[in-house]
């Protein structure tokens, strides 16, 4: 006999099927291979006594403060159960009061991580968008740019025509549309939206239905702009739902939630119930990486990503060369590749199920080794 202590992050169906495991056998167990926390805040002292009980009853766990089991005030507290227990408890608390029908409906959501991660490749036609290796008012360059993208293993490339830096002014529809019409022309000439998914960073309805008409079929949009919808629809197409505190004019002026993940997680809920009413389903949700939240936050949300997956929307992360890597190790925009691939790789791990990034070859060497390490066992 020879024993192995392994990672925990192997694939439990690979290994029960190396070990010859039944199929049926296989399903029941692995719902007991994954450790979930959460975090509740706030939680009333006959709930958490209650919760505790119930937690301890089928091999779970809760944390509390020392004060909740002599009825002290409300406490945060901590819930660690594997999927299994998570099950049990979400139909347990059903049948509980004190708030625990609310903590029975969360548990009973579904957090279900993409099993691949595509990449998003950023091209800027304009001139003060925060990375200058991004940015082309050149036809010729733009459409090189992109084949290059595409050689390089680019799911999505986005098209932007306007900057939305901390400080950036809107330059106005008809001048965003200046910049973006004769290269979006040029890519549905060369049919060039037959080789890659093309996405238009906007928030014009003009700009939109324009590049709708021309093979794009995504429309990426930072300002919630729920008026965009109705084109949407009309054309079948996807829309990205971003999260943004102010705007890009005042968005850094010192960020605050008094929850923030919470508040976010808020703003979707709110916003998806409308899209979904007004007839589509196909959206994305991007938590905002850098408008309007400090470095700190930037890094909860990437560590935290996982609590969103429960709208059942794939998730987008864009935290490339952005101001938190400077923030926690000084660097210029040029010298943020290491941190823009420390920071996605965390995001696709957490959930993301797309990364929008300046470097899309780097990008997708990391994906490729992170998909081939997914598959090691031992």
């Amino acid at each position: 006999m020879k024993i192995f202590k392994i990672s925990n992050s192997a694939d439990f169906m690979a290994l029960c099927a190396r070990i010859n495991c039944t199929k049926e056998g296989a399903k029941i167990m692995c719902k007991k291979s994954i450790l979930n926390f959460f975090y509740i805040k706030d939680l009333r002292t006959p709930a958490a006594n209650i919760l505790k009980q119930d937690a301890l009853s089928i091999g779970a766990e809760l944390v509390t403060a020392e004060h909740v089991i002599t009825g002290g005030a409300n406490s945060d507290a901590l819930l660690i159960a594997n999927d299994k227990q998570v099950e049990i408890l979400s139909k347990k608390e059903k049948a509980q009061d004190f708030g625990l029908k609310n903590l029975a409906q969360f548990l009973g959501q579904i957090f279900k991580k993409p099993k691949i991660c595509e990449i998003m490749g950023v091209l800027n036609l304009n001139f003060d968008s925060f990375n200058p290796a991004s940015r082309t008012q050149n036809l010729t360059e733009a459409i090189a740019k992109i084949e290059k993208m595409i050689e390089d293993g680019a799911d999505y490339i986005d098209i932007g025509g306007v900057s939305s830096r901390p400080g950036s002014q809107y330059c106005g529809g008809k001048e965003e549309f200046a910049r973006i019409n004769g290269v979006i022309s040029e890519i549905y000439r060369q049919n060039l939206h037959k080789k890659v998914k093309f996405s238009l960073d906007s928030f014009d309805e003009y700009c939109a239905r324009f590049a709708l008409d021309h093979g794009f079929s995504l429309i990426n949009d930072i300002s919630a702009n729920l008026n965009l919808i109705s084109v949407i629809k009309n054309y079948g197409a996807k829309y990205c739902l971003m999260h943004m505190q102010n705007s890009p004019q005042n968005m850094q002026i010192s960020p605050h939630y008094d929850d923030l993940i919470g508040e976010i997680d808020e703003f979707f809920a709110r916003n998806l119930a409308q899209i979904v009413q007004l007839g589509v389903e196909d959206v994305i949700l991007d938590v905002g990486i850098g408008f309007g939240k400090t470095a700190e936050q930037n890094l909860i949300l990437i560590k935290n990503l996982e609590h969103f997956l429960h709208h059942e929307k794939p998730l987008l992360v864009g935290a490339s060369r952005k101001s938190v890597i400077d923030f926690y190790h000084k660097s210029s925009v040029e010298e943020r590749l290491p941190g823009s691939l420390y920071l996605h790789l965390l995001a696709a791990q957490n959930g993301a199920g797309i990364i929008r990034v300046h470097d899309v070859k780097e990008h997708r060497q990391m994906l490729d080794l992170k998909s081939a390490y997914d598959k090691i066992l031992l």
